[in-house]
């Protein structure tokens, strides 16, 4: 299944790589997602989150009551015409599902319009499909969580 989320920040790509390297901004994303636990590591070249998360009800029945997620960050620093590309993956530890997005943080004005591209991939034979259309509003809820968090960081 194809993603396609478009994000607005209140700040410039600089600072929006900045906050997305900031081991207290991603943790806070995490307990703002509802994490039931998680654990934080900023790298040169990446941000890892690591994270338990309750599982909506409707999806019980494939994964359980909680999932374990693991979210990579990738950002480049802006270039000279202040956009920064980047990725974000995220695993889900012993289960057949695959998040792969492309991230463009483009200026636009006093804000930042980011773009994210990529795919959800559930590889269960026969009702693939049907899960990845169950869990894509998981994963928009998780970008619009880190829209939402980051609103709140760039204008304190």
């Amino acid at each position: 299944m194809k993603l396609d989320y478009k994000q607005t920040y209140p700040a410039e790509p600089a600072r929006v790589v900045e906050l997305l390297r900031n081991e207290d901004f991603i943790s806070d994303v995490a307990r703002h997602a509802g994490a039931t636990e998680h654990r934080v590591e900023v790298r040169a070249d990446a941000t890892l989150l690591s994270m338990r998360m309750p599982v909506p009800e409707k999806l019980t029945k494939f994964v359980g009551e909680t999932i374990q997620l693991n979210q990579t960050f990738r950002f480049t620093d802006p270039g000279p015409d202040g956009v920064a590309h980047g990725t974000v993956d995220v695993d889900v530890p012993g289960m057949p599902v695959d998040v792969d997005a492309r991230g463009v943080l483009r200026p636009e004005g006093d804000r930042t319009i980011g773009h994210y591209t990529g795919d959800v991939k559930v590889k269960i034979p026969l009702i693939g499909k049907k899960v990845e259309a169950q869990v894509e509003p998981f994963i928009r809820e998780a970008f619009d969580g880190i829209e939402r968090r980051a609103a709140d960081w760039l204008t304190r």
